[in-house]
């Protein structure tokens, strides 16, 4: 069954899942029509196609229970034919998913039912505007369907990458090959720093953490940061993410970066929730602390400077 709860470490997460979250994000494509252009897909299904496996230097990402989409609010207002969004969603198997113990189903969450004991959560987010937004959904059609208010969404608009994606659409209705514009390495990297700051799950931990690993060379990783930041768009998106991404896994204020919960969330996302001290452990969260700090540095050392060419 589809859950807002997300496993602990790697070993919840398995390829089957990855495959039916990618078969539910083509199948959702299909409900969209013209709108499909303007959509993004963000979180834990995007390291499949930003860090795409090729063994042994690149291992295949822990995959994904869900799939996170940013909706363009502009350009659903200023569009036609929107109204029937919901009933689309339906039409195509997906109904809005109704936590435990809700006294009604959520707008913004809806789940497709692949089978009686699987499922997929689907959640529609979209740019908060200012910080009364943040966490709290928004009507786009009525109360059908809703998006929830991220902080900073809105960089994924700009800053995507573009693939396409063939999946067996379910109950029979044949193969389909999809245009997926999803997160780049930076708007990844922006959003998961915030939803780690906010959350502290050791999935979002994880899932920067390997990104971070396998997109590049730490070096090629900060370049397309600072790149992105020289354009002068979505600036102080940058500078929060490298603010948390500071605060969460490296040193400063007396304290060693290795001990801060970031390294330690990502190595039990890794090698499993047990807290003894062992070495393989600590040396993981070194190995963490280590790659944050060597990006969050070669960037800010190169936003802060005044020849570009450094």
């Amino acid at each position: 069954m589809a859950t807002a709860e997300k496993p602990k470490t790697a070993d919840g997460y398995d390829g089957a899942q990855t495959l039916a979250c990618e078969r539910v994000l083509v199948t959702l494509l299909t409900a969209f029509g013209t709108m499909k252009d303007s959509i993004r897909l963000v979180g834990g299904l995007v390291p499949r196609y930003l860090t795409p496996e090729v063994p042994p230097d690149v291992p295949a990402h822990a995959g994904t229970t869900d799939v996170d989409i940013v909706f363009n609010l502009q350009v659903i207002a200023e569009g036609e034919g929107y109204a029937s969004l919901g009933e689309q969603l339906k039409h195509r198997g997906f109904n809005r998913y109704l936590k435990p113990g809700a006294t009604g189903p959520s707008s913004w969450q809806w789940v497709y039912q692949i089978s009686e004991h699987e499922s997929v959560m689907v959640e529609f987010l979209h740019n908060a505007a200012d910080r009364s937004q943040e966490g709290r959904p928004l009507s786009i059609e009525g109360e059908k369907v809703s998006a929830l208010g991220i902080r900073h969404a809105g960089v994924v608009h700009d800053w995507f990458c573009v693939r396409k994606v063939t999946a067996e659409l379910f109950n029979g209705a044949g193969i389909s090959t999809e245009l997926v514009r999803y997160a780049d390495v930076t708007s990844f990297l922006i959003l998961k720093a915030i939803a780690y700051d906010q959350r502290a799950e050791n999935k979002d931990a994880g899932d920067l953490v390997h990104v971070m690993r396998y997109a590049g060379t730490p070096e090629q990783v900060g370049d397309e940061i600072v790149e992105r930041y020289r354009s002068g768009m979505h600036n102080q998106a940058i500078l929060d993410a490298l603010e948390k991404l500071q605060n969460c896994f490296c040193d400063g204020d007396g304290v060693d970066g290795y001990l801060r919960k970031g390294p330690i969330a990502a190595a039990r996302f890794k090698l499993g929730m047990d807290d003894e001290d062992d070495e393989e452990r600590v040396r993981e969260q070194l190995n963490v602390a280590g790659l944050v700090m060597a990006i969050v540095a070669y960037v800010q050392e190169r936003i802060h400077t005044k020849d570009p060419q450094k």
